[in-house]
């Protein structure tokens, strides 16, 4: 018997009332053949479920390139939002930590279907990591940017920092899949 609190996406919680079988019980319901005392009924695979668990990389590349590129469109808008008030360097190091904390914390939930205490250390790591990582990177993106465009627009200095920020997110995405979410794939 498992926990229901570590149910994966593709079981059930059973309850059996029948004098021989009391109790609860957890089944999975991918393809599977259940019985409750009664005839056996088949539950089809899905094709996605089927793609899922043929590709798993694949699947959670698919995802993470989702939250990424949404990731990518927060941190562009709280920049934007800040620009308004902050210099550049200043509006980028907030939006920066706001969406790496955003987007890892959906990755854990929907990329890699991991537990709330998977790894919670490795997970604030690799959020400080990617913090310094892009706060150097983009900093000196939006550096190199003033140097060959006199006075670029903040649209321009939110375009570069999120073009460059693909770049750094296949890396992340191999941090997070192979050591901060390793026992999600497993």
């Amino acid at each position: 018997m498992r926990d229901s609190a570590r149910l994966g996406s593709r079981e059930m919680k059973i309850g059996y009332w029948d004098g021989a079988l009391s109790g609860e019980d957890v089944v999975d319901m991918t393809g599977a053949a259940c019985t409750m005392g009664g005839p056996v009924i088949e539950l089809p695979e899905s094709w996605r479920a089927r793609i899922r668990q043929a590709h798993p990389f694949a699947t959670q590349l698919a995802r993470y390139t989702v939250v990424g590129g949404l990731g990518t469109v927060a941190n562009a808008m709280v920049f934007l939002a800040l620009r308004t008030w902050w210099e550049a360097l200043a509006a980028n190091l907030v939006a920066l930590v706001l969406s790496t904390l955003l987007s890892t914390e959906i990755n854990r939930r929907f990329t890699f279907q991991a537990s709330a205490s998977t790894h919670r250390w490795r997970t604030y790591v690799q959020n400080g990591g990617t913090v310094v990582f892009y706060a150097f990177y983009s900093s000196a993106v939006l550096i190199t940017l003033a140097l060959v465009v006199d006075e670029p627009s903040p649209w321009l200095q939110a375009l570069a920092v999120s073009a460059a920020s693909v770049l750094g997110g296949f890396a992340r995405f191999l941090v997070l899949r192979y050591w901060v979410f390793e026992d999600a794939h497993a």
